[in-house]
């Protein structure tokens, strides 16, 4: 049958078959909302047979001691309530701060600080109320098994008849009904205990969201204040410097936020800060072994280092304490504010050396008068109350940060070190606007609009410092990334040593990328943009059409769409991996290979899809409706796609083609290359790669020169000259082919005399060889038989026309005619 007519018929086959099985209520017609309720004799309960009692009461005792072994032990549901208890002690006293309850005259650092702390309660509490939920289902599952058995106890006693009551056995389905309940009731206790539990979660819960929401409302009024003046003129503020209380109030506020932020880190931060300790002295002491020993494991020669890997290299500790200190940074961005600061210290330090020594010592005087400046900034916030000492250590900043960038404007120390031209304007724009800013910040310090100029003067630095990390995280990372594609180690994997630069490049494209994202959320949330702007991409993202149980929205689309280039990504990498380092490594019959790596794709994509589809809320069983559409499609619109498919799918199984195959299909003679899901590639003898759907290849006739055998015959034909011995001809035809080293002795040569031509004696001469010799075995069999003909006097003729004149004897001579007059 033709592939189009069996494709069509499938169709068909597929669209009743979808029809019937909904019908029988397979494929649920209902909506997401809608439960049907379905009552059939399989969940039924029934008694137990009168044969089958003496097994039942087994299985209801190991059932009973089973379920005895979920009961929750005293210290068990102590260790619970002492856990939750502490928990709600430690955000009581959050809750109860005077600061957290008014939220009065509390800077922007303050509100973060809030938000985090709360972030990391509820973060808690989730976990416990997941460790909770997973115990209360276990016990429901567990009672419900019970409950099941107690009922077919029941129901046992009541279908047996009078005279087949034997009192012992009554007696056994009492005492096994007795236990059940016992055992029931001990696990509803500890259910309603974990349920109970829960509630206070969930209101704990309830609090600490309703908080967060307070601190938003208070960062937007915050915003729309930032304008204000709240504070008098800086020089009629000078008169309050006289006052003792000053130092005391800064130096409460600095002990009283570096206690809350210690107790927060040894109660939820002390076991992974021990781990990142660990990994530190472990990486510290591979850096310095991997400095000594660095031409051991990269070849040096056949990879070109530059200077700024050399120096990475020769910096094992310094680039190890930034790496460290910045994944840090990523894994715990809720870390208390005191911890944030002291990790940013000290990711700091070696930014600053790794800087001075990438870019040269001209930087070395700005960017430690920088790095100085932002690290006071955190003690600035950490001992945060608005007064006059504070406004003269904001004025400080703000004349340092405008020095700093006024040097940048006339040195012009970074613009010869950026090479695009786009970026260097870049630079110069920020440098000016930064610039502005804190003149601007000095002219709303002056005028009383304290928090307008805290907000300008921390903005530049704060944003130059993160430009300054991002870009050399960018240039560790490409080191980084370097020095472990190219180690002899991983060298050894033919993927890594044939794709190297592809690899590195998609590698560090990748990091860099996640760096920059890194940057502009950090540089939204110094904006005091991000809740804003995270907000409104949030309801862009979530709010959408909805069709019949089908939630549409752009977050679902995009969720769709990176899991299914997510899949295919993933596809494309495990076959590069099965095809150039395993299937290598590993001896297959020929063809098996492609077929595995196209058999997997297949199965990574559809699973792909049904995951996207999954992930994008859709629900798996209202695919039916756009598969019986996409049916109809197949019978109509996409039949040669889905025919070209189908035959993907045989040539996979049937492989009546391999890769490394010579086909011939139509006027298209070469080598098969690959083999899709869609269409095969052939590349023919002249270079060219033709794309043969795979339609063809099974509907078509297609001749396989290697299928079962890569030998393939070759054909000499010659001529010699009337008058030479054909035996002569034969033996010399003969020799020749078997001694060729590329011509099979199985099956021999031979040679035949074919017959009289115009010109010569033609004979022919046929050999065996592997099928990509067949053209340097006809040159060189030609060659030979050129010189060993002749070597033995034998003429090899070429074609010849004789031409013969004749007179005619009916017309007269002209002689003769003459004579006659």
């Amino acid at each position: 049958m033709h592939i189009k007519h069996f494709s069509f018929l499938l169709t068909l086959t597929f669209l009743l078959v979808s029809n019937v099985v909904r019908g029988q209520g397979v494929i649920p017609q209902t909506t997401q909302e809608e439960t049907p309720q379905t009552t059939t004799d399989s969940l039924r309960i029934r008694p137990f047979e009168s044969t089958a009692i003496t097994e039942a009461f087994s299985a209801s005792n190991s059932l009973i001691s089973e379920s005895g072994q979920s009961h929750l032990s005293g210290e068990v549901i102590a260790g619970y309530v002492s856990e939750i208890d502490t928990l709600f002690s430690t955000i009581h006293q959050f809750l109860a701060d005077s600061t957290v309850i008014t939220l009065q005259d509390v800077s922007i650092r303050e509100l973060e600080s809030i938000t985090q702390r709360a972030a990391s309660y509820r973060g808690t509490l989730d976990q416990l109320q997941d460790r909770l939920a997973k115990g209360a289902v276990d016990l429901e599952e567990v009672v419900g098994r019970l409950d099941q058995n107690k009922a077919r106890w029941q129901l046992t006693l009541q279908s047996i008849p009078e005279e087949e009551m034997i009192d012992t056995r009554l007696d056994r389905i009492d005492n096994i009904v007795h236990r059940i309940d016992s055992v029931r009731e001990l696990l509803s206790t500890d259910l309603a205990t974990m349920l109970g539990e829960q509630d206070r979660l969930i209101d704990r819960g309830g609090e600490l969201e309703q908080l967060q929401s307070r601190v938003r409302d208070a960062k937007i009024a915050l915003g729309e204040s930032l304008f204000s003046a709240e504070m008098p003129g800086f020089f009629r503020d000078l008169k309050h410097l006289g006052d003792s209380t000053l130092v005391s109030k800064h130096v409460d506020q600095f002990t009283k936020s570096v206690k809350t932020d210690f107790q927060i880190l040894k109660a939820e931060y002390a076991a992974p800060m021990i781990a990142v300790t660990i990994i530190l002295v472990l990486l510290l002491i591979f850096a310095v072994w991997y400095s000594r020993h660095f031409a051991r494991v990269i070849s040096t020669e056949e990879f070109e280092i530059s200077e700024m890997q050399k120096t990475l290299v020769n910096s094992p500790v310094v680039t190890i304490l930034f790496v460290v200190a910045l994944m840090v940074r990523f894994i715990f961005s809720d870390l208390p504010h005191t911890f944030t600061a002291l990790n940013l210290v000290i990711m700091m330090v070696p930014m600053m050396i790794i800087v001075v020594r990438l870019f040269g010592g001209v930087l070395r005087t700005w960017i430690l008068v920088l790095v100085i400046l932002y690290s006071a900034t955190f003690l600035f916030e950490l001992a945060y109350f608005p007064d006059i000492l504070l406004r003269i250590v904001l004025m400080i900043f703000s004349i340092t940060g405008l020095w700093l960038f006024v040097w940048l404007i006339v040195k012009k120390p970074l613009e010869s070190k950026l090479a695009n031209p786009a970026m260097q304007r870049i630079y110069r724009l920020l440098v000016l606007v930064f610039t502005v800013l804190l003149f601007l910040a000095v002219i709303a310090n002056l005028a009383g609009a304290f928090r307008l100029a805290e907000f300008f003067t921390l903005l530049p630095i704060q944003i130059a410092v993160l430009a300054i990390g991002i870009q050399v995280a960018t240039k560790v990372a490409d080191a980084l990334v370097f020095f472990f594609l190219a180690s002899n180690y991983v060298q050894k994997a033919n993927v890594i040593r044939e794709e190297f630069e592809v690899i590195y490049k998609k590698v560090v494209w990748l990091i860099d990328l996640f760096l920059w994202l890194f940057f502009f959320t950090t540089a939204l949330r110094i904006f005091r943009l991000k809740d804003a702007l995270f907000e409104w991409g949030r309801g862009l993202l979530t709010d959408g059409l909805k069709l019949g149980a089908v939630d549409i929205t752009l977050g679902n689309i995009l969720i769709f769409i990176f899991v299914i280039w997510l899949s295919i990504m993933i596809t494309r990498i495990l076959s590069h991996i099965l095809e150039k380092d395993v299937f290598t490594r590993v001896k297959t019959e020929k063809g098996v290979p492609s077929t595995i790596i196209l058999l997997l794709r297949i199965v990574l994509i559809s699973g792909g899809f049904f995951l996207a589809a999954k992930a994008a809320g859709m629900a798996l069983t209202n695919l039916s409706i756009v598969l019986g559409a996409f049916s109809v499609g197949i019978g109509f619109g996409l039949q040669n796609i889905f025919n070209n498919m189908v035959s993907g799918l045989i040539l996979a199984f049937e492989r009546p083609i391999k890769v490394g195959d010579v086909v011939e299909v139509g006027s298209v003679l070469g080598t098969v290359k690959s083999i899709g899901l869609r269409s095969s590639t052939v590349r023919s003898f002249d270079g060219a790669e033709v794309i043969v759907p795979n339609g063809n290849l099974i509907s078509d006739q297609m001749t396989n020169w290697t299928l079962s055998d890569s030998t393939r015959r070759v054909e000499i034909l010659i001529g010699v000259a009337y008058g030479t011995d054909p035996e002569v001809v034969l033996a010399i035809l003969k020799e020749i082919a078997s001694e060729h080293e590329m011509v099979r002795k199985v099956p021999f040569p031979s040679a035949y005399f074919t017959g009289f031509g115009d010109s010569s004696l033609d004979f022919r001469l046929l050999v065996w060889t592997h099928v990509d010799n067949i053209l340097v075995v006809a040159s060189e069999l030609n060659t030979n038989l050129n010189k060993a003909l002749n070597k033995a006097g034998i003429e090899i003729p070429f074609p010849q026309t004789d031409l013969h004149v004749r007179s005619d004897d009916t017309k007269p001579k002209p002689a003769a005619a003459k004579a006659k007059k």
